[in-house]
């Protein structure tokens, strides 16, 4: 069987609503673990028309507390509440960054023992820059969009995939996306309603091109952004493979074959 980085996009989107696309969600899947990057309103229902179950999910990684970034939280936990059977003795581990837990108790004071677990699942708040877990390591950096937004540099074996979440532009995204085999960064305005905390086609085309990404990727879409050609004004300043991240789309990137010993 191949060995991969396989991403899996369930939201590409924005809170605007549109047909065909949800808010930010991604799974990251590498061998033997599953890591959803986000989880903004409408990921469980994209996960259910995808067929992936909820139960496979072993690691939420928490870009910053927007709703269209963190709307399913509430709504996944209480669907593993209600499907506690099926996940005896799997534990699912939640990150996200400073003032993550004050969220978490906010969420259970809303809706009581309904989020509370004792085993199933553990909340995290981001220590240290850099955070290794079995199969994979993450590296992360506070980027400009609220107090407490960051971006994620998942590094698997030798390949290196970097998800911005929201940002403006900043040397920060820059040098977490440095040199990176995939590159995700959020597009949320074409260039002439720049939206500052947010990046345009121009400024996540200079991003990939500073940092040297070997493919990029653009998500996160408000309406007026898509009626322009985004690709086009990117790849002014990237030279790589540019395309816009749609929901359903699967991104296969290979590992090196594991070599048998003699």
């Amino acid at each position: 069987m191949d060995r991969q980085v396989k991403l899996h996009f369930l939201g590409s989107g924005t809170i605007m609503p549109d047909p065909r696309r949800s808010c930010s969600a991604t799974i990251l899947e590498i061998p033997k673990v599953k890591i959803l990057v986000d989880i903004g309103a409408g990921t469980l229902r994209r996960m259910a028309i995808e067929g992936i179950d909820l139960h496979s999910i072993d690691y939420i990684f928490i870009t910053h507390f927007h709703p269209d970034h963190t709307g399913d939280l509430a709504p996944f936990l209480f669907a593993l509440r209600n499907s506690r059977p099926a996940r005896t003795g799997r534990l699912l581990q939640v990150w996200g960054p400073a003032g993550f837990f004050q969220f978490v108790r906010g969420l259970e004071q809303a809706f009581g023992k309904w989020l509370q677990f004792s085993a199933e699942v553990k909340y995290h708040e981001l220590p240290r820059r850099l955070l290794d877990f079995p199969g994979f390591r993450v590296i992360w950096s506070k980027v400009h969009h609220t107090p407490e937004s960051v971006a994620y540099r998942f590094e698997i074996e030798n390949k290196a995939v970097v998800f911005s979440g929201d940002t403006g532009y900043c040397p920060e995204i820059i040098r977490l996306c440095k040199a990176a085999d995939l590159a995700v960064l959020e597009c949320s305005h074409p260039d002439e309603l720049a939206v500052k905390g947010h990046l345009s086609p121009s400024l996540a085309g200079k991003i990939a091109g500073d940092a040297g990404v070997k493919r990029l990727l653009l998500n996160h879409f408000y309406p007026e952004v898509l009626k322009t050609n985004p690709v086009e004004v990117v790849q002014k300043y990237f030279n790589g493979e540019a395309a816009l991240a749609n929901d359903g789309d699967t991104i296969a990137i290979p590992l090196e074959a594991v070599q048998k010993k003699p």
